[in-house]
């Protein structure tokens, strides 16, 4: 069995990593927002909200991901109220014998911005959480906040001008890590343009007490990630997941043809609405079936026993949700969502993302039971093939809705 892995490797999300440690330093105009389709203006804005201090603290990478939802939200006639910063900040914020993400308030990522959210462990209210920079520690009441939004779609961005402007124009906000003075990474949140003057307008939480500022197109960006898809928190909702604290290395079969799989205990009466992947192979083919889960734990590999549940693209890179037409009723116990991945005439190989730990995430030990991936017309847990044992979770996610 060990050989059978012979082939696989991982490649680490690298650029959604960085140092936010740096304090830095408008003129506003807007432009219609048909921006999001057809030819592009030559200057845009999209909707401001509210100016926000992150003071002494590197929590940029937070205040630039709250400000980039906060921002769609707007657009989109969804915003009522600031969303907290402090909250993301905490809970990526455990102690070294906690199980998480450790101490990211001086040193975030986007990385663990997008677990956070994707997770549905928020975003909460600023006004239930507030800000202060001398208090962003992990404690168990954080958990209890009920989110406002559920977050279904997080796109990676590719870093060419007309990209960015797409993103812009369609989603409301790019948020970015850019290089400053050649040293520093800093976050930052992108809402606009001018193309006269050649610079990107974005809202930046170390400035004050205006956010909004002027940055050059030829400013060095390391990362960009945007949101896609949000709705508003639905508390009869559930997400079963394996990956919460977040993507860190993708999984690659080296083959055009992959067919991964997690194995959930559902609590029963309940409907399966939705699943949620992450992959950076845009254009590959996706098939979803639930399976049922034989005495040994693994997915059953009679495909004549599998459901058939969504046939689909991959978007983009990054989180996206499959809506399924036919809702199904889930009776408590375990079942597999199964996912064949296929290579098409424009996408690369198959990849999946997946959680493992990292320096600065603490996974603990790993149990078996949970990732699976068929191999010569067996279904294999990732934790017993060869190099795969830090593999804690794919990154497909089931949503139900509770009856």
């Amino acid at each position: 069995m060990k050989n059978l892995k012979k082939g696989i490797f991982a490649k680490k999300l690298l650029a959604l990593f960085f140092v936010a440690s740096i304090s830095l330093c408008a003129n506003m105009y807007s432009s219609p927002a048909s921006a999001a389709c057809g030819t592009l203006p030559s200057k845009y804005s999209s909707p401001m909200v509210e100016n926000k201090n992150q003071q002494r603290n590197g929590t940029c990478w937070a205040f630039a991901v709250i400000a980039t939802l906060e921002t769609f939200l707007k657009k989109n006639s969804l915003y009522k109220e600031p969303l907290s910063e402090q909250h993301m900040s905490a809970l990526c914020s455990r102690g070294p014998s906690d199980f998480g993400w450790q101490d990211l308030k001086h040193n975030g990522s986007f990385c663990a911005a997008s677990a956070y959210l994707t997770a549905g462990s928020g975003p909460v209210s600023g006004h239930v959480c507030p800000y202060d920079y001398d208090k962003i520690e992990f404690n168990q009441d954080l958990l209890n906040i009920t989110p406002l939004f559920w977050v279904y779609g997080i796109k990676d961005v590719d870093k060419d001008v007309d990209s960015i402007k797409q993103a812009v124009a369609k989603y409301g906000a790019v948020a970015a890590v850019i290089i400053v003075n050649d040293i520093y990474y800093h976050a930052v949140s992108i809402v606009g343009w001018d193309d006269a003057e050649q610079k990107w307008l974005v809202k930046d939480s170390a400035k004050n007490p205006n956010n909004y500022r002027w940055i050059p197109y030829l400013t060095t960006i390391k990362a960009l990630m945007c949101m896609t898809d949000v709705r508003k928190f639905d508390d009869k909702l559930k997400r079963y997941q394996h990956d919460e604290y977040g993507v860190t290395w993708f999984w690659d079969y080296c083959s055009k043809n992959a067919t991964i799989s997690n194995v959930f205990d559902f609590e029963g009466n309940e409907k399966l609405e939705s699943v949620m992947i992450n992959s950076n192979s845009p254009n590959v083919q996706i098939s979803l079936y639930l399976a049922p889960v034989l005495s040994n734990g693994a997915p059953n590999e009679d495909k004549s026993t599998w459901q058939h549940l969504h046939n689909g693209y991959v978007p983009y890179s990054g989180y996206f949700s499959f809506s399924l037409k036919n809702k199904v009723k889930l009776n408590k116990g375990k079942y597999a969502i199964i996912a064949q991945m296929s290579q098409t005439d424009k996408s690369s190989n198959p990849h999946i993302g997946y959680m493992a730990p990292s320096e600065k995430l603490n996974l603990g030990n790993n149990n078996p039971g949970k990732s699976f991936v068929l191999v010569n017309n067996k279904f294999y847990d990732v934790t017993s093939l060869q190099n795969c044992n830090s593999i804690h979770g794919f990154s497909i996610k089931a949503e139900t809705r509770r009856l």
